[in-house]
């Protein structure tokens, strides 16, 4: 039987983005989806966009919050499908069948599906395998990842004292537990909108120190040694690049642009 998915769409005065993430939503051809959207009480005209299309949205919540997490919370205790997936307005999913070509891959299966995404001018991807200190650096993409709905029962909701990387801090927490399964698929699910709070110049600050909280808390007397191999990777990876072979693969990369 085909799993249902909720849709939740966090959303705070940004009408047009809003109005771009719904009508990606309602042109999937995936039928079992649930939408839900959460917004912070704007006054942008979202509301009246919100209603206008309210018989393609199951739950519309218009209220202040504390947060993006906050609302994502919200989103969850809603949420009726057997996996959710976080997309927030501003992004949008690749195509119509996004979403039935995602759950319908041969690979689809186990508690925290990643895929990947494009942005306006670029991509990317995520490894098969996340290595263990693979959170040290980066986190996954929450706008092209499935969760089951059992993993927010088992593991409770985002850390709401996290103002800007509740999602990073989560998959941490999951990835540390062993019962949690994560499987990737090489897809490229969403089209990510990069203007949100979380790649703003002027909060890269505020970020940097939530960061170090965040890994010093999950990682503890981890935390020296995986800094040390995120830094021996990232030289490995110059090395590569400043490489003939890298050099060359440059290159060619650029001329098939041209």
């Amino acid at each position: 039987m085909a799993p249902k998915v909720s849709i939740i769409t966090i959303n705070y005065n940004n009408v047009s983005g809003l109005k771009k993430t719904i009508d990606s939503v309602v042109q999937q051809t995936y039928k079992g989806i649930e939408f839900i959207v959460i917004d912070g009480a704007s006054t942008d005209g979202s509301v009246d966009t919100l209603f206008q299309q309210k018989k393609h949205i199951h739950v519309i919540i218009s209220e202040k919050d504390s947060g993006i997490y906050n609302a994502m919370n919200k989103g969850i205790k809603k949420a009726k499908g057997d996996y959710l997936l976080f997309l927030n307005s501003g992004d949008i999913l690749t195509g119509p069948t996004a979403i039935e070509d995602f759950v319908n891959h041969p690979h689809f299966g186990g508690d925290i599906i990643y895929g990947d995404y494009k942005f306006e001018q670029g991509q990317k991807m995520y490894p098969e395998l996340l290595p263990p200190h693979y959170f040290m650096k980066t986190s996954l993409p929450h706008q092209s990842t499935f969760f089951k709905k059992s993993v927010f029962e088992i593991m409770g909701l985002y850390d709401e004292t996290y103002k800007m990387g509740a999602d990073r801090a989560y998959f941490i927490k999951c990835f540390e537990n062993k019962e949690i399964t994560f499987q990737h698929i090489d897809y490229f699910l969403t089209l990510f909108d990069l203007s949100g709070v979380s790649n703003d110049p002027k909060y890269l600050a505020n970020k940097k120190t939530e960061d170090e909280r965040m890994l010093y808390e999950f990682y503890g007397s981890k935390y020296e040694d995986y800094k040390v191999a995120v830094q021996l990777e990232a030289k490995r990876k110059k090395a590569e690049r400043n490489s003939l072979k890298g050099i060359l693969k440059r290159i060619v990369n650029r001329i098939k642009k041209i």
